[in-house]
């Protein structure tokens, strides 16, 4: 098999981190009760909300598109639409799983991936009339599509527009780690519910085999989700694997500790692109670059590693993603490649 120089595809290109792997290894013979009634669930429950200074309801699902379709379908009523940033992960890469569930996805233009409160503000004045669907929930990820992060400050405007308009809000997590971890970023995990009142703890992007966490910070709404999560096929019989994956990633720091290395990756690999003249286009934020590179040297880069084409074009929008296990010589290699 062909053994490629560099693998900047994405952050989930691994089987998962060892000490996750070690804590699944020790789970063989327990013969722990199923659907998540298992000591290590409840554990790991418990560590989220140590984490985020008080205890929430907590449920575990086996991946991101299951945590965002489970999010938004459980409480939204059949005409209600869930409000999202053009860019939104939901929008454009997930084979329109929301929809399918029967909830329209109302788009907000952007600049960079991030709402802009004043423009998801007049968006959201246009509806009312009953001829159109009625807004429901506010849908976003931090980290977002682009990589950029949100500030407190942010945070608190799109609230503001939310409880304005009676809107429920939900944060996908799946890059959360990054985003809490970043330079950029002056928010923690004790943040999230002021913000939110669901959102998802990101453990497939982030180390896990699999898996995110969904915390119920309106914890009104958690009430017969579980009921909800057995009826669109997504509760595991084995949550004992979903429990404690999450209980090794949130014991000694680890979760944020795996995000530190892949931040730290992508702050050289960023110095490195632009000490060449391929400044990422967005600001460094998180563990995903943007790059603009010739079409004529696509094909090269091909050739010696993997990556994501995020737009083609003359100058091809080429996505370069970290992980804790991102090495110095890819990001060497990878140079030498565009120095070509």
């Amino acid at each position: 098999m062909e053994v490629l120089m560099f693998n900047f595809r994405n952050d989930y290109h691994d089987l998962c981190h060892p000490k996750v792997l070690e804590k699944l290894m020790a789970v063989q013979g327990e013969n722990n009760v199923g659907y998540g009634f298992d000591p290590h669930t409840e554990r790991a429950a418990k560590l989220i909300g140590e984490a985020l200074g008080k205890h929430y309801p907590v449920h575990f699902v086996p991946g991101g598109t299951a945590a965002n379709t489970l999010a938004i379908g459980f409480r939204l009523l059949p005409h209600e639409a869930v409000v999202s940033a053009d860019s939104g992960h939901i929008v454009g890469d997930e084979v329109g799983a929301v929809e399918s569930g029967g909830h329209k996805i109302i788009t907000v233009p952007t600049e960079s991936g991030k709402f802009d409160p004043d423009v998801l503000n007049d968006h959201l004045e246009s509806f009312g009339s009953f001829h159109n669907v009625l807004p429901g929930m506010i849908y976003l990820s931090n980290a977002t599509e682009t990589g950029r992060v949100y500030t407190k400050k942010e945070l608190e405007a799109i609230r503001e527009v939310a409880d304005r308009h009676e809107l429920l809000v939900y944060i996908d997590g799946a890059r959360m780690a990054s985003a809490l971890m970043s330079e950029a970023s002056d928010l923690t995990l004790a943040d999230y519910p002021n913000y939110a009142d669901i959102f998802s703890v990101g453990g497939t992007k982030n180390g896990a085999l699999f898996g995110e966490a969904l915390v119920f910070s309106n914890i009104r709404l958690a009430d017969e989700f579980i009921y909800y999560q057995k009826q669109q096929s997504l509760l595991l019989a084995k949550g004992f694997l979903l429990g404690a994956q999450f209980e090794a990633l949130f014991e000694d720091n680890l979760y944020f500790d795996i995000a530190k290395k892949a931040n730290a990756m992508a702050k050289k690999l960023y110095s490195a692109l632009d000490t060449i003249g391929y400044t990422p286009i967005y600001p460094l934020e998180s563990n995903q670059l943007f790059v603009e590179v010739e079409r004529e040297k696509i094909e090269s880069l091909r050739e010696a590693g993997q990556f994501e084409i995020a737009r083609e074009g003359e100058k091809t929008l080429v996505r370069f993603v970290t992980t804790y296990e991102t090495k110095d010589e890819e990001i060497a290699e990878l140079l030498a490649v565009l120095k070509k």
